[in-house]
C-alpha cells in the first residue's frame, strides 16, 4: 500500500474526489487535503506530517491554485520535503490551460481534462509504480486449474466436473437449513451473490447425491437441476421484457405464457431424463435395457409428438428433446420478431403432462418408486413476470408428487401469482431459507465458522492437502496493534476525560471494551499502517456471512503465502491475511460498475459517499462511532415516485450483496408511538476495509430517504450536510458546525 497525498484547491474538489476514489479503487492509501484532519489537531502540523509521510504527492494545478492559500502551503511543503527526502515524488496534474510556476515546470506533469482523464490515470499508475490492482491480483490468484485449492469460488466450476469432486468438497449448511432442503415442502433459497445458492442446489442433484456419504441416497431424494432462463423469449422483443404483465396486451400475454409453459416443462422433463440416464450409466439406478426402452417409448407416447421416429434409448430421447427446443425457438422468432402467422409446434407440455411422466418414471424404476423427486430451479431472478407465474404454479401444485427448490437473489421483486389463479403463500406452500449467515451474535458466528471449517477441511482433503483446522490455517496476530495503555488513553479522549472520570470502575471497563476498535481506527487515521484483519474469526466476520467473500479472501491470502514461502502451507501469515482482505474489499467495490449494468457506477459512488459519511462519524463522533447500520426512519417513502431511483439502488445493492437488509422487526423502537418503525439496512462488512470504516456495527445511523436521495442527486452538498449532522455532539435537532469548519470558514464544502 503506497501513501499518496492529493493537493488541490477547494474549487477543484470534484475532480480531486474522482481521482481520490479511482486510486482507492486499486487498493492505495490516499489522503486528500484535510479530509483526514482529526478534531483538535493543527492544520499546519497535519499538512506537514501528511506530506512528510507520503511516498507521492499529486498536485492538481488549475487557475484556482494561485488563490488557494492552503494549497500553496502544501506545494511549498511538498517541494521542501522532496529536496530533503530522497524517495519523495511529486507529480503535477494540470486542470485546464494554465502556466505552471517555475518551481513546478521541471516536474513530470499531465492533464486531468475530461477528454484525457482516463489515459492520465492509467499513466499515473505506471509512473508511481503501483501494485497490481486488487482485481488483477485476484484473477491471478484464483485462475482456473491453478494449484490454489480455493480457485473454485464458483459452484459452476464443479457442475461439469466429476460429480464426486463436488460431493467430497461440499459442506452442508446447518441442520435447520439442510432439513428444509431435504423435506417435501418446497422452499425458496435466498441470498445475495456468492452465498452458495447454486452450490446447495447442485449438492442435491442425483448424480452428486449418490456420491455423498453424509446425506440421503437417491432412493430417498432424487434431484434434477435446471438453470432458469428466459429461453427463446430472450429475443421476443424489449416491450415484452417486463415484470409488470399489465402493460402486455391480454391476447399476447396468453400466447407468451402458454409458449413459455411448453418450453419450461420441456426443460424440466429433459433434466429428469438426463439425471436418470447419468445414474443408470453409473449403476446407481437399476435400469436395464428393456426398462430403458419401455420408459423412453412411454414418454414419447405421453408427449404425443408425431414423427418422432425410432426413439428407444435415453440418448436418442435427449436428441429428440433438443429438436423440440429448436422448434420452440423457431416459433418465437417467427411469431414475435417477424410477426408471421405460424402454428404452435406442440401444445402438450404443462403441469399435468409433467405429473404423468413422473408417474411413468416411478412405475418403471423401482429405486424411484418412493423417492422424493425434487426439481432444483436456479436463478429465478432471470425470469420475467409471466414466466415466474409459470414456475410458481409448479411450486404450488407440484407436491406431493414432486418437490421444488428454487434459488433466487434476495432483494428482487417477489411475485406470488400463479397461472392457476391461486396465490403462492409462504409457510403454507413453501418455506423461505436465507443463506446469508448473520455474524452479529457470537452463537450465529460460531455456526458460520463451523460451516467454513468443514468446507476448508473437505476442500483440502479432496486435493490431498494436510491442514488440521481453520484456526491453524488462519492464525491471529501475535502482537497488539497498539499498547493497551495507548488504546485506553485514546478511549478516554474519545468519550471526554471529564465524563470518563465520573464513571465507576465497572462502567469505565465497559467503555474501554465498547470503544476499543474505534480508538484504534482513530489512532491509525492519517498513517501508513492499515487496520489489521487476521485470525479465522476475524476473516469469517469480515466476509459478511457470505461464503464466496470468505473463499476469495483465503484464496488470495493462500496465494500470497505461496509466493512468500516454499513447500507445504500449514498456516497463512497474518500480514498476508490483512493484505488479502484489503485486496478483496477493493476488488468487490471497484467491479460494481462493471458487474452491475446501468446502475453499477451510481451504486459504487453511492457506497463511497456513504462510506465517507460513516468514516467521519467513526473518527469524530464521541458516543456512537461504529455505526455502519443504517436505520431508515421512513421506509414507507420508498414506494413514492420521487424516491424510485433510491429504492432501485437499495434493491440492487441488496441483490448484489452491497447492503444487507435486517429481517424481522428491528431491535429498537422509535422514541414516540406516532413515529414510524424504522427499517435497518447494513453496509456489508466486506466493503468496510476499502471504505476505511469499522465492520463492527455497534450503533445505528439514523437517516431519511431524503438524506440518501441527496447522495444520489446532489452528492457534494448532501454529503457535507449529512456529515455535519452525523458527527455533531449537539442535542437532536441542533446542527452545529464541525470543529474545524470554523477554522476553514466557507470552504468546508470543498474541503470535505
Amino acid at each position: 500500500m503506497k501513501h499518496i497525498f492529493i493537493s488541490h484547491a477547494g474549487a477543484d474538489s470534484e475532480v480531486a474526489d474522482r481521482l481520490y476514489n479511482d486510486l482507492r479503487m486499486v487498493g492505495h492509501n490516499v489522503l486528500i487535503d484535510l479530509r483526514e484532519l482529526p478534531i483538535g489537531d493543527g492544520i499546519v502540523d497535519f499538512i506537514n506530517n501528511a506530506i512528510s509521510e507520503s511516498h507521492t504527492v499529486i498536485i492538481i494545478y488549475s487557475k484556482n491554485t494561485p488563490k488557494a492559500i492552503w494549497q500553496q502551503e502544501e506545494i511549498k511543503a511538498a517541494i521542501s520535503n522532496n529536496i530533503t527526502q530522497s524517495d519523495g515524488n511529486i507529480i503535477v496534474l494540470k486542470l485546464g490551460d494554465v502556466d505552471l510556476p517555475p518551481m513546478l515546470k521541471h516536474r513530470r506533469y499531465a492533464s486531468l481534462d475530461p477528454d484525457v482523464y482516463k489515459h492520465t490515470v492509467e499513466e499515473l499508475c505506471e509512473q508511481i509504480a503501483l501494485h497490481p490492482s486488487g482485481t488483477s491480483a485476484i484473477s491471478e490468484a484464483l485462475k482456473e486449474e491453478s494449484s490454489n485449492p480455493f480457485w473454485r469460488v464458483r459452484a459452476e466450476y464443479f457442475e461439469e466436473s466429476d460429480p464426486k469432486l463436488l460431493a467430497t468438497s461440499f459442506s452442508p449448511p446447518d441442520a435447520a437449513k439442510l432439513r428444509m432442503l431435504e423435506e417435501m415442502l418446497p422452499c425458496f433459497l435466498e441470498g445475495s451473490r456468492g452465498t452458495g445458492k447454486t452450490m446447495l442446489l447442485l449438492s442435491l442433484r442425483a448424480r452428486v447425491l449418490s456420491a455423498r456419504t453424509d446425506s440421503k441416497k437417491i432412493s430417498e431424494l432424487f434431484g434434477c437441476y435446471v438453470r432458469l432462463e428466459r429461453g427463446a423469449f430472450c429475443n421476443a422483443g424489449s416491450h415484452l421484457e417486463s415484470q409488470d404483465d399489465t402493460n402486455i396486451e391480454p391476447q399476447t400475454l396468453r400466447r407468451l405464457m402458454d409458449t413459455f409453459t411448453q418450453e419450461f416443462y420441456l426443460g424440466v422433463i429433459e433434466s429428469l431424463v438426463s439425471e436418470i440416464s447419468h445414474c443408470a450409466k453409473e449403476g446407481t439406478l437399476n435400469v436395464d435395457t428393456a426398462t430403458e426402452t419401455d420408459l423412453v417409448q412411454s414418454i414419447v407416447a405421453a408427449i404425443a409428438q408425431p414423427g418422432a421416429g425410432p426413439v428407444t434409448h435415453f440418448d436418442s430421447l435427449m436428441e429428440h428433446f433438443a429438436n423440440m427446443h429448436r422448434q420452440v425457438s423457431d416459433f418465437v422468432r417467427r411469431r414475435f420478431i417477424y410477426d408471421e402467422e405460424v402454428s404452435v409446434p406442440f401444445v402438450c407440455f404443462d403441469i399435468h403432462m409433467f405429473r404423468r411422466i413422473v408417474r411413468l418414471v416411478r412405475a418403471r424404476i423401482s429405486n424411484l418408486a418412493s423417492s422424493h423427486i425434487t426439481i432444483l430451479l436456479d436463478e429465478y431472478e432471470n425470469l420475467l413476470g409471466y414466466q415466474k407465474k409459470v414456475v410458481n404454479t409448479l411450486v404450488k401444485l407440484g407436491p406431493p408428487l414432486v418437490s421444488v427448490k428454487v434459488a433466487r437473489k434476495v432483494g428482487g421483486e417477489e411475485i406470488s401469482a400463479t397461472t392457476a389463479g391461486q396465490e403462492l403463500q409462504e409457510t403454507h406452500d413453501y418455506n423461505r431459507v436465507t443463506l446469508i449467515y448473520p455474524v452479529e451474535k457470537n452463537s450465529d458466528l460460531l455456526r458460520y465458522i463451523e460451516l467454513l471449517n468443514n468446507m476448508v477441511k473437505r476442500l483440502f482433503d479432496s486435493q490431498n492437502i494436510a491442514v488440521s483446522d481453520l484456526e491453524t490455517l488462519l492464525p491471529s496476530s501475535a502482537t497488539e496493534e497498539f499498547p493497551q495503555e495507548k488504546i485506553a488513553a485514546e478511549v478516554i479522549r474519545l468519550v471526554t476525560t471529564k465524563k470518563f472520570r465520573s464513571w465507576n470502575t465497572q462502567k469505565q471497563n465497559e467503555k474501554l471494551i465498547y470503544y476499543r476498535d474505534a480508538a484504534i481506527y482513530r489512532m491509525l487515521s492519517g498513517k501508513r499502517t492499515k487496520k489489521r484483519f487476521a485470525g479465522h474469526k476475524e476473516i469469517a466476520y469480515i466476509s459478511s456471512g457470505v461464503i464466496r467473500y470468505f473463499q476469495e479472501i483465503v484464496g488470495m491470502a493462500y496465494h500470497l503465502q505461496a509466493n512468500d514461502s516454499a513447500g507445504t502451507i500449514e498456516s497463512i501469515d497474518p500480514r498476508h491475511q490483512t493484505e488479502a482482505v484489503y485486496m478483496v474489499s477493493s476488488h468487490n467495490l471497484a467491479t460494481l460498475s462493471r458487474n452491475v449494468e446501468k446502475y453499477g457506477e451510481r451504486l459504487k459512488y453511492f457506497l463511497l459517499d456513504l462510506g465517507d459519511c460513516l468514516r467521519q462519524k467513526l473518527l469524530k463522533h464521541s458516543s456512537e462511532p461504529e455505526a455502519a447500520r443504517l436505520a431508515l426512519r421512513d421506509p414507507e417513502s420508498l414506494s413514492e415516485p420521487q424516491y424510485q431511483s433510491l429504492s432501485r439502488i437499495i434493491d440492487i445493492g441488496i441483490k448484489e450483496g452491497v447492503f444487507q437488509r435486517v429481517e424481522g422487526r428491528p431491535g429498537w423502537r422509535p422514541r414516540h408511538i406516532q413515529d414510524p418503525q424504522p427499517e435497518d439496512v447494513n453496509v456489508a462488512r466486506i466493503y468496510a476495509p476499502a471504505l476505511e470504516i469499522s465492520p463492527r456495527m455497534r450503533w445505528r445511523t439514523e437517516v431519511s430517504c431524503m438524506d440518501l436521495l441527496g447522495l444520489l442527486e446532489n452528492r457534494k452538498i448532501a454529503k457535507v450536510d449529512l456529515i455535519n449532522r452525523l458527527v455533531t455532539q449537539a442535542a437532536a435537532g441542533s446542527h452545529q458546525r464541525l470543529p474545524f469548519e470554523e477554522f476553514l470558514g466557507e470552504d468546508i464544502e470543498n474541503t470535505i
